[in-house]
């Protein structure tokens, strides 16, 4: 419930779906359209959520300045505000503050944002950046919460890390078909380079492609002609490929965290992001499989 990166709470409510996509790739690559709509086999809002059942909560009965004084000690910057065991709303610590009753300071249920247990992770980011506060709903009804610390669950991460890394091997499947390995070589870095002789050395086969780090990949992609046809890429395409770059370490490492980003907002659009250069890079897969065949 930690969530000092979060502000401007709001009551978006819509959910966005990405269109399901046949891939024209056939290797296993998680990316969206793989597996399902948005690999929500894989990702939903249960799984990133707090359950009610275990949470600190506010009682809508007691006094604003007792809930305040237990949020700060447990250093929770929100709660869910409960009444007979059910909840009533949310209520940020902050807005204790100069109340003398809870009910005067807490956003009730009926203003909040809510959720299915199976929607999304893509949607739920979606909705994080104007949502302080959502509400996750199940068959039973009302079972848990989602804030934007939560921004920094392992679930989140593997979700992001599958979309970057989806990305990052059909670049390198690009790579691989349309640059001789020799000048791929000659591209790598001297570290790149030592880690490829000694796999080489040592008798793994493997392409020298797969040891360029992501802005190696886009370098060599974007020196392609197709890179430059606008019947398969453009400019704004590549724009997003550079966008997707800056993420990559910070969904890649656990110590950084993702929560206290500044652009969360911009971060709600990797999967978006990822979809549309996605969809592109398996048409230029299969462009190039259709050259050599």
């Amino acid at each position: 419930m930690r969530d000092r990166a979060a502000n401007n709470p709001g009551g978006v409510r819509a959910q966005v779906r990405l269109d399901p996509r046949r891939p024209d790739y056939a290797g296993p690559v998680l990316t969206p359209g793989a597996v399902g709509d948005d690999l929500r086999d894989f990702f939903h809002a249960d799984q990133i959520s707090t359950s009610l059942g275990g949470a600190v909560t506010v009682r809508l009965s007691e006094s604003a300045s007792a809930a305040r004084q237990r949020l700060v000690e447990a250093r929770f910057d929100q709660a869910p505000v409960m009444s007979d065991r059910r909840p009533v709303g949310w209520v940020a610590t902050d807005s204790l503050a100069g109340h003398r009753a809870v009910r005067s300071a807490m956003t009730p249920l009926s203003d909040c944002t809510l959720v299915s247990a199976e929607s999304s992770i893509a949607s739920v980011l979606q909705l994080l950046p104007g949502s302080r506060f959502l509400f996750v709903v199940d068959k039973r009804g009302l079972s848990g919460f989602i804030v934007r610390s939560d921004l920094d669950r392992h679930a989140i991460r593997s979700y992001l890390y599958l979309l970057i890394a989806g990305v990052e091997m059909l670049l390198a499947e690009i790579v691989k078909s349309a640059i001789p390995d020799n000048q791929i070589i000659t591209s790598l870095r001297s570290d790149q380079k030592s880690r490829f002789k000694q796999a080489y050395a040592a008798n793994q086969e493997t392409s020298p492609a797969e040891y360029l780090y992501i802005s190696d990949l886009i370098g060599l992609f974007a020196q392609r002609p197709y890179a430059s046809d606008p019947r398969l890429w453009d400019k704004p395409l590549t724009d997003l490929l550079i966008s997707i770059k800056h993420f990559r370490n910070d969904v890649m490492h656990p110590v950084r965290s993702l929560a206290a980003l500044e652009n969360v907002e911009t971060l709600a659009n990797l999967p978006r992001w990822a979809a549309e250069v996605t969809e592109k890079l398996r048409g230029i897969v299969a462009f190039l499989q259709r050259l050599s065949a």
